[in-house]
């Protein structure tokens, strides 16, 4: 057998793996009875109706919502600027912001959550989408950072050479040439920052409350207590959007290269 078809099959096999309890939640989720049962008894919109018209539900889901796209964007700008300061920045070693920041990689989530809980009742700031984005937006810095170190590292410097040699300043060069060019590798590393946030409850358990609950918090609770199909239909829209999210993430290069060659052209 050929080695390209080993891998193959392989990462199909894998894949198959990763997908199939997603498979049997979301079959789950159209069930017809009261109870989680797979395959279902009957095929039905019932749970998704329901999960629409409870308000813990959608006030949970606005929650999320609006804590990823802070965690997002916070994560993208400090991410960015701590991959500027290793590839550009001459007074601080490039190992040691790399270190500083990687570290909500190595430091156990749990151990990080209570930081942030400590932290936030201390100055009185918790549960609320502000706290919890900022939490969040620490956990995404790796995947901002990587992305944008990687992007100047590709960066051609005889490029940024040549708009200084055309008389632009290095504030202008750094704008309307740099900037540009790590973007997409930017907005990849935001969308994976609003995706770590959509999906984590370790540290949301910590900053949450009764009156301020996540989609992740209040699915756990719900398990804990009893799962439903309600649950089943919640998690496979959580899914579904984690998809969609990724499959903006794998657009964005494309969209970049796309433009380049019509302004080539």
């Amino acid at each position: 057998m050929k080695p390209g078809i080993i891998v193959r099959v392989f990462t199909l096999l894998m894949a198959a793996v990763f997908f199939f309890p997603t498979v049997i939640v979301a079959g789950t989720s159209f069930n017809s009875s009261p109870f989680v049962v797979f395959p279902p008894n009957g095929w039905s919109l019932t749970w998704y109706r329901q999960v629409f018209a409870d308000g813990q539900w959608t006030t949970a889901l606005l929650n999320s919502l609006q804590v990823g796209v802070i965690a997002g964007l916070i994560a993208m700008l400090a991410g960015t600027l701590l991959a500027f300061a290793a590839a550009r920045g001459r007074l601080i070693p490039q190992s040691v912001v790399t270190s500083l920041a990687m570290v909500p990689v190595i430091v156990p989530t749990v151990v990080a959550g209570l930081g942030f809980y400590i932290v936030t009742v201390h100055i009185h700031y918790t549960a609320n989408a502000w706290a919890l984005g900022l939490a969040h937006a620490t956990l995404g810095v790796p995947y901002v950072f990587v992305n944008v170190l990687a992007a100047l590292t590709a960066v051609d410097p005889n490029v940024e050479e040549a708009s200084r040699a055309c008389g632009a300043s290095e504030l202008v060069t750094l704008l309307r040439v740099t900037v540009p060019l790590i973007a997409p590798a930017a907005v990849i590393g935001g969308v994976l920052a609003f995706i770590g946030s959509w999906d984590e409850v370790i540290v949301s358990g910590f900053l949450t409350s009764p009156t301020f609950r996540t989609i992740p918090v209040l699915i756990y609770g719900n398990v804990r207590d009893g799962s439903t199909p309600a649950t089943s239909a919640v998690a496979t829209m959580v899914t579904l959007v984690s998809l969609l999210m990724l499959g903006v993430a794998a657009a964005v290069p494309a969209l970049k290269g796309r433009k380049s060659r019509r302004k080539t052209a």
